[in-house]
């Protein structure tokens, strides 16, 4: 490489440096959610069949882990037990987005057809991994461990076999 392109490239380089904070703080946020989540696949309930979890109370409890994923990679959301909180979570802070695509490590996505209850807002899951239009999740409560779930079509969710079709996912950062 000619001394000259080295030197615009290094002044390029320097340039974007001072963005480099901001990126690097949200990848970091994500790899600690992404680093959570998979660090408690294999997790059950004790005993099993109980709903009893170490994630929040002994009820439903894919919410509670969902948001203890993000509370471990210091995002100061509530220990939700409802699903559709976390969307309603999202919205005041401009963090939620309806559809089924543009997420990214680290987000929640949301099974079912809307947030309003919870025949309409099923399950939740992390997406630990984003490439070649597909996903993959952890996922609590599901079949009464936190499993791993994809790579699949998040369009096609429910073909794909989890509980439902994606209406929609908060962002981490």
């Amino acid at each position: 490489m000619r001394p000259s392109l080295r030197l615009v490239l290094a002044g390029v380089v320097l340039a974007l440096l001072g963005t480099v904070p901001v990126t690097a703080e949200a990848a970091g946020t994500r790899t600690k959610i992404v680093n959570a989540a998979n660090g408690e696949i294999g997790q059950g309930e004790t005993p099993p069949g109980s709903n009893c979890n170490p994630y929040g109370t002994c009820n439903a409890w894919c919410a509670h882990f969902a948001t203890w994923t993000w509370r471990k990679a210091g995002i100061n959301i509530p220990n939700y037990a409802f699903t559709g909180d976390i969307y309603y979570w999202g919205q005041r802070k401009g963090r939620a987005h309806s559809g089924n695509t543009g997420m990214k490590p680290g987000d929640i996505v949301l099974y079912g057809t809307g947030p309003q209850n919870t025949s309409t807002s099923v399950h939740t899951g992390v997406v630990v991994a984003v490439g070649n239009g597909k996903i993959t999740t952890v996922e609590g409560n599901s079949g009464d461990k936190v499993r791993k779930h994809g790579p699949f079509n998040p369009k096609k969710a429910k073909d794909a076999g989890r509980p439902g079709n994606i209406y929609g996912w908060v962002s981490a950062t």
